[in-house]
């Protein structure tokens, strides 16, 4: 069965707790609108800019990372969407769709549910646990490419993908299955998978402890585990979270670029430890359509500690702002340094 495209608004009843009609006027105030794809055993949610329908534009998902929070939130002086950069300057060079995560409501309250929404009961929403895995978020974002694909809204051969984090992963696992993304953006996570973050954080670690046996214990015991992962990992989906874990952990994330024939670019900070595995990307794919672009002193949300005259710390400063420009600068004017 296709998928049929709706707007939200069949859906009131269902959000009625988290949107009312004032809800999605203040949204739509906020440049962004809310819409629905239904398909045969599942409803994905989603926000777009506001768009004319006969105006076609480059359109950029954004796959956020693996915190369980709503892409809206309200507070006492209204409603904004949970991005963490500055979308105003480019409302008009192109749309900008995100996808709402499954089993968290679309509408949260800031600041109780901006690190993580949690039920009545203090609890991440079983919902939420049974689809936090790389297949389906990969299904969702596939989903939503080909949704975008048939809207008169979408430029057609510019559809891009933009995955943080988390997303990175989703994002490099989409490169191997859809022929309709234009160019792909991945930031700041390691190539390979969460276990060999882990691996190379207790590697670290090594340099600066006296006696390093703890550490290496920890990464024999880590590879380990990576090893007896199964082939197939199909026969533990109903134990959600162990699926959830090796979905993302039997995946050795830089392998999906491999068939990938368009731009990619790939993005982090150097002082995000796990992420600076990407400066090993080149020896492991020949491949001329993939560049690399390190933010010299930014963490892995683009903070950079800052310091006094007299060296004591101060506040970090936030560069996001910048990251999103060059990024922009990229897929539009395919800049290579």
């Amino acid at each position: 069965m296709k998928p049929v495209y709706k707007l939200i608004f069949i859906l009131f009843s269902c959000y009625s707790s988290a949107f009312s009609q004032q809800n999605f006027d203040e949204l739509e105030a906020t440049g962004f609108k809310l819409s629905t794809i239904i398909t045969k055993n599942d409803t994905i949610i989603l926000i777009s800019t506001n768009v004319k329908s006969d105006i076609a534009k480059p359109t950029i998902l954004f796959i956020q990372g693996s915190k369980a929070v709503p892409i809206v939130l309200k507070d006492s002086k209204g409603i904004f969407v949970n991005i963490p950069f500055d979308n105003k300057k480019y409302v008009d060079k192109y749309n900008l769709v995100l996808i709402s995560r499954k089993g968290i409501p679309v509408l949260g309250d800031f600041p109780k549910d901006a690190n993580g929404y949690l039920d009545t009961f203090g609890k991440t929403p079983l919902n939420y646990i049974k689809y936090d895995n790389l297949k389906y978020r990969t299904f969702q974002s596939e989903t939503v490419v080909n949704y975008l694909y048939k809207q008169k809204w979408v430029q057609k051969d510019s559809i891009f993908v933009i995955g943080h984090s988390e997303g990175y992963r989703v994002a490099a696992k989409l490169a191997s299955k859809s022929r309709k993304i234009s160019k792909i953006i991945c930031m700041s996570a390691d190539p390979f998978n969460r276990i060999s973050e882990m691996v190379f954080r207790e590697r670290v670690n090594c340099f600066n402890n006296e006696n390093d046996s703890i550490s290496q214990f920890k990464i024999e015991s880590l590879i380990k585990n990576f090893k007896n992962i199964d082939s197939d990992i199909e026969q533990y989906k109903n134990n959600y979270e162990l699926y959830n874990w090796m979905s993302y952990e039997k995946d050795i994330t830089y392998e999906n670029f491999k068939n990938f024939k368009n731009p990619i670019l790939i993005v982090y900070g150097t002082n995000d430890i796990p992420a600076t595995h990407n400066d090993l990307i080149p020896y492991l794919l020949k491949q001329d359509n993939i560049s690399l672009k390190a933010f010299s002193d930014y963490d892995h949300n683009y903070f950079k500690k800052e310091f006094d005259i007299d060296g004591k710390p101060i506040e970090d400063s936030y560069h996001w702002n910048d990251v999103i420009d060059y990024c922009i600068k990229w897929l539009f004017e395919s800049i290579n340094d």
